[in-house]
């Protein structure tokens, strides 16, 4: 069974990442520069404008435009513009899934300085509705000479990015006056001028530098750790918008971006964390070249994907739609999986598009989600519930947006995920999510629960940090967050338009948090309803813990049209949100209650306590002749005495209607063990011959070169080491590797002494005894063979009454007066070379074996 990585003891986790590290496949050099496809165009400023223009246009044809409204809005298109270092005079229309993209390390290396530069008109000025449906495009990483026209909604961030003048997002058209926009994100961007939200009902903006402020929203306005933000003001005030301003971002790391050198060679940034940020930062980061960086096609398959992910690289996703036929699973520390120009996953039937191991520092960024035909759990899965993450090194996801619905006639095929994305892991950053159960497809209007999803965003995590998250249109809790000391800096969310007053009744609300969380923290949530098809009434919006009210700041409800209404904000705080129809109203839940303590949830515990005494001995004799190219004759005799003592703890808890049960078990126990082996020999070769364990190969494979670099030194210790007392000699190699081989039965091949004391052998007794005899022609002198042959039922019972007694081989041959080459080690080698016709038969030829010792008489017979 496979253990999820970084569950159990964590302190090996280090010792595991470099195993991993060092076993695995070598990751495959990447071209660099790659092989874009034609969905990726690059620009240089060597490029004429009208050039420039042409490309752009013809991209803009298929995925923009006003004449249809909307055209492009569910577009299978998608385009990423990739500008080197320079300055452009051309004009660059965004349109439906298309990202324009500077090549710089910093953004003001890719300037822009005709009159509109960058820009994104409303997709609807034929009425007031305006940009409220321009969804799905981006810009990164350039500067703007002049003043930019951004008038989008969701799903479209604009970011490392520096503007002259000002920013303005929506638009004014004649006729019909400045049309609705819902947005939006901006993050890392500094402005010369204002930032102009103009008809934006919400908007949230990150580490930004605001020159000369922001004027105009309505609703809700959140900015965090900008310079130049207004202050915090609950509700609206007199014209002016109501804003929600925190100073310090408190834990982010900006987005993964490319960019060229000079060279030509392309280079993947990943920005380090910060904490307590204000304003920009346009630091490069880490820079990863691009041969360590895989780009993918919308033809490469999931698995092909999963390939180079395994083998470390990260990767980039062009643009296109990729029909998936399992997850991209994202399983190394500190991997990037970036996707330019809007890439589109469809995740496979019964399974999520992406799937995030438990890992620290992953960094997954700019994926559109989308679920295919059938059913399946979530979009996004991101680590597992026995991960808890690291503070110092969290997973940060990046435009994030999902969707069940839209591209698809529901009509025709229905298509469904429970949950769009699900954080299980702790310490993880999302920065700007937009996950939308469909409310308007190909088909039209989504009725009667089409497309059905249950809930936008799942938080099990602890610690798990939300910027700029939006939820919409889902048909039950839209956000469940049950991971603690959670936060999440704006909120925008839509009930669905097609539910009946059963939803109501359920007791589902927008955002929830579950009772078992101890703190969580919330700015500027605001909960709209729609109610098109049915007269909904709910009860609250927000349902929080008592003790977790007072932590939402600025909580609001919007009657945006239709039928039904809101009673309560936050839990049953807060006015109720009715208004009159085709007139929008809001409301806000300003004022804080008592301080209320945190209740711990109720747990009732039983105890049953069990202690079991239980006394065993055992005695087991057993005698073994093994072959294993140095054979060993083994006889153990074992005594084992246990007494063990168990006491059960089991304990339930019940919180509301969840039901938990734990049972622990301390186990006292003592054993007495006595063993008594006479030879045990294994062989390094036979350990690894047999089956290794899944868990241990990294063990093994670490250890066998140090078995490796052990038998070599052995090896050449006992060749190449002198004798220091006079009588003893050395083996020289070419006499040891010259005797290796299987010796024949009944004879040993190799000099020993004149005289063997049979006695000693074994310590079994004399030669009277019938135990050991000599073979004929034993005593010749100098150095004759010697064989000894042993009854194999004589030995048997002799091992057994003497089964801790030590081999001695006693004597030494002189060679006519000099050393005898075959002293010390030779002395050392024996084994039992056969097993047959009840015969044992020793020799000196055999493996050294340290186990066995020789001692030497004073005198030489």
């Amino acid at each position: 069974m496979r253990h999820a990585a970084g569950a159990g003891l964590p302190g090996l986790r280090p010792l595991a990442a470099l195993l991993a590290g060092a076993f695995a496949a070598p990751w495959t050099v990447q071209p660099n520069p790659p092989p874009w496809p034609a969905s990726v165009r690059v620009f240089g400023p060597e490029e004429s404008p009208a050039a420039i223009e042409a490309a752009v246009n013809e991209a803009f044809r298929q995925n923009g435009g006003r004449r249809p409204t909307n055209h492009g809005e569910f577009s299978d298109a998608r385009f990423a513009f990739l500008f080197k270092p320079g300055k452009y005079k051309a004009n660059v229309p965004v349109g439906y899934y298309t990202q324009v993209l500077g090549l710089g390390k910093s953004p003001d290396e890719v300037i822009f300085e005709s009159s509109k530069g960058i820009y994104c008109e409303e997709s609807n000025n034929q009425t007031i509705f305006g940009s409220l449906a321009t969804f799905w495009r981006g810009a990164e990483n350039f500067r703007m000479r002049g003043d930019m026209l951004w008038a989008t909604s969701q799903a479209t961030p604009v970011r490392r990015a520096i503007i002259d003048g000002n920013l303005e997002l929506a638009e004014y058209a004649r006729g019909i006056g400045e049309g609705y926009s819902s947005g939006g994100f901006v993050g890392n961007v500094r402005v010369g001028g204002k930032m102009k939200a103009g008809s934006q009902q919400q908007y949230f903006t990150r580490n930004a530098e605001l020159a000369s402020g922001s004027e105009g929203g309505v609703w809700n306005m959140v900015f965090v750790g900008t310079m130049g933000a207004p202050p915090s003001s609950c509700g609206r005030q007199g014209s002016g918008p109501a804003t929600v301003t925190v100073h310090e971002t408190p834990r982010i790391a900006e987005k993964p971006f490319i960019s060229i050198g000079e060279d030509g060679k392309y280079q993947l940034h990943i920005p380090r964390l910060a904490e307590h940020r204000v304003g920009p930062d346009f630091s490069w980061g880490k820079l990863v070249p691009f041969e360590r960086v895989f780009v993918a096609r919308a033809t490469d398959t999931g698995r092909a994907i999963n390939r180079k992910l395994r083998e470390g690289l990260h990767v980039v996703l062009t643009p296109g739609i990729y029909n998936l036929e399992v997850p991209l699973h994202v399983g190394r520390d500190n991997q990037v999986l970036l996707g330019i120009g809007f890439p589109t996953l469809i995740a496979p039937p019964g399974m999520p598009a992406v799937r995030v191991g438990n890992t620290e520092g992953a960094r997954v960024a700019g994926l559109l989600l989308q679920a295919g035909p059938g059913s399946r759990e979530s979009l996004l899965q991101w680590g597992h519930h026995s991960y808890q993450g690291n503070p110092r090194n969290p997973g940060v996801m990046h435009d994030i947006f999902a969707r069940v619905g839209g591209p698809t006639d529901q009509a025709v095929e229905q298509v469904a995920a429970r949950i769009m994305v699900r954080v299980n892991s702790g310490n993880v950053v999302g920065d700007n999510l937009w996950l939308w159960r469909a409310d308007h497809g190909v088909g039209g209007l989504v009725k009667n629960m089409e497309n059905p999803c249950e809930t936008g965003l799942m938080v099990d995590g602890s610690r798990v940090t939300m910027y700029g998250l939006a939820v919409e249109h889902t048909l039950k809790d839209m956000v469940q967050w049950s991971g603690n000391a959670g936060e999440t800096y704006f909120y925008q969310s839509e009930y669905p338009y097609d539910v009946t007053q059963a939803y109501a009744d359920a007791g589902y609300v927008s955002y929830r948090v579950n009772k078992t969380v101890e703190t969580h923290r919330a700015y500027g949530v605001g909960v709209y309803h729609y109610f098109r098809d049915y007269p909904v009434r709910i009860e609250s919006g927000i349902s929080v813990p008592p003790w977790l009210t007072n932590s939402f700041e600025s909580p609001l409800g919007v009657y945006l049209n239709g039928l039904g209404e809101m009673k309560h904000i936050i839990n049953r705080r807060g006015a109720s949100s009715t208004g009159k129809h085709g007139s929008a109203r809001a409301v806000w839940s300003c004022e804080k209650g008592p301080h209320v303590d945190y209740v711990p949830p109720p747990t009732t515990e039983t105890s049953t306590t069990t202690a079991t005494l239980t006394a065993t001995t055992t005695t087991a004799t057993a005698t073994t002749v093994t072959c294993t190219g140095s054979p060993t004759a083994t006889t153990t005799t074992t005594t084992t005495a246990t007494s063990t003592a168990t006491t059960s703890r089991t304990s339930t808890t019940t919180t509301g209607t969840s039901t938990s049960t734990t049972t622990s078990t301390s186990t006292m126990t003592q054993t007495l063990t006595t063993t008594t082996t006479t030879t045990t020999v294994l062989m390094w070769w036979e350990a690894i011959a047999g089956e290794v364990p899944h868990g241990l190969l990294p063990w093994v494979a670490m250890i066998l070169p140090l078995n490796f670099c052990l038998v070599c030194g052995v090896i050449v210790c006992g060749c190449c080491r002198r004798r220091r007392a006079s009588d003893e000699n050395q083996v020289p190699l070419s006499r040891l590797l010259s005797i290796l081989g299987s010796p024949r039965r009944g004879s040993a091949l190799s000099p020993m002494s004149n005289r063997w004391e049979s006695s000693r052998l074994f310590d079994m007794g004399t030669p009277k005894d019938g135990l050991v005899t000599h073979s004929p022609g034993s005593h010749r002198h100098g150095g004759a063979a010697r064989t000894i042959s042993v009854e194999r039922n004589t030995l048997a019972s002799a091992l057994r009454g003497r089964s801790s007694s030590l081999l001695d081989l006693h004597g030494h041959s002189p060679r006519r007066g000099s050393e005898s080459p075959m002293r010390q080690n030779m002395a050392r080698m024996f084994s039992v070379m056969s097993v047959a016709e009840s015969v044992f038969t020793l020799s000196p030829r055999a493996a050294p074996s340290p186990w066995v010792r020789r001692h030497h008489e004073d005198s030489e017979v």
